[in-house]
């Protein structure tokens, strides 16, 4: 929404990125002067202060990576590529469609991060009434049917709308493998969380890549069939992620 209103102010981009540079500063500050000290964690009321790594069950190797840290990473992998495909493209994508102003091609990106944005603020009581299993599914599934009404829509309020379907289904999904990741038993959280985001970090960078290369092959609007048949693939591993969400907390 910055974009828009700044490109229809006559804003230089140079204006709007120096704006954003300092308006995150000032958070950033606010932030850290609120931050909380960690406490360590303590056996029972004043007993020993136990170790992270050593108090999730037995230890493995740290270089052995398990089946369900690999099947997260992938799931982590494929949602963050269909998110860093919206971040770069969503705005390129309303502009090359629909021949928009630069203006109005800001508002594809705005409707995507407003919702996802909204979506995470939301996450909790979601996943408190119904469960991480059905909003980590579901939400790539309604990802997944975002990205088909933008490549489908002949008009665009139908494009802005699919764009805002895509950042509501995955506003819940990834922090539902973070949490998992975490609770893994067999070695600390830290390393676990740090392997899955790795690979989803992956998927994030590489995304916007592929569906360059692809649309110089078709189209920027056909090219995104590539992130929407990730999403239909992590819809896919419902059994398998279920059998790994269940074992977090030693389930």
């Amino acid at each position: 929404m910055a974009g828009f209103f700044s490109f229809r102010a006559g804003w230089s981009p140079w204006q709007l990125i120096l704006l954003a540079v300092v308006a995150g500063a000032a958070v950033m500050i606010a932030a850290c002067l609120r931050l909380l000290s960690p406490a360590p964690e303590r056996d029972g009321a004043g007993g020993a202060i136990k170790d992270e790594a050593t108090s999730r069950g037995p230890r493995a190797s740290k270089w052995r990576v398990s089946s369900s840290v690999l099947l997260l990473g992938g799931a982590a992998f494929l949602l963050m590529l269909a998110e860093g495909v919206a971040n770069d493209w969503s705005a390129l994508q309303v502009a090359s469609r629909f021949g928009a102003s630069d203006a109005v091609s800001a508002l594809g990106y705005a409707a995507f991060a407003s919702t996802m944005t909204l979506g995470r603020f939301a996450t909790d009581a979601v996943v408190a009434r119904l469960g991480a299993l059905p909003v980590l599914i579901g939400g790539a599934g309604v990802g997944a049917a975002g990205l088909a009404v933008v490549v489908a829509s002949p008009a665009l309020p139908l494009t802005l709308a699919g764009w805002a379907l895509l950042g509501t289904g995955l506003a819940g999904c990834v922090p539902q493998l973070f949490t998992a990741a975490g609770n893994l038993p067999g070695t600390s959280a830290g390393i676990t969380i740090s392997r899955v985001l790795s690979f989803g970090y992956v998927g994030q960078l590489a995304g916007p890549a592929v569906i360059g290369w692809a649309a110089q092959a078709s189209t920027v609007t056909l090219a995104l069939a590539i992130p929407a048949g990730g999403l239909v693939a992590v819809i896919g591993t419902y059994p398998l992620m279920k059998r790994a969400l269940e074992r977090r907390a030693g389930r």
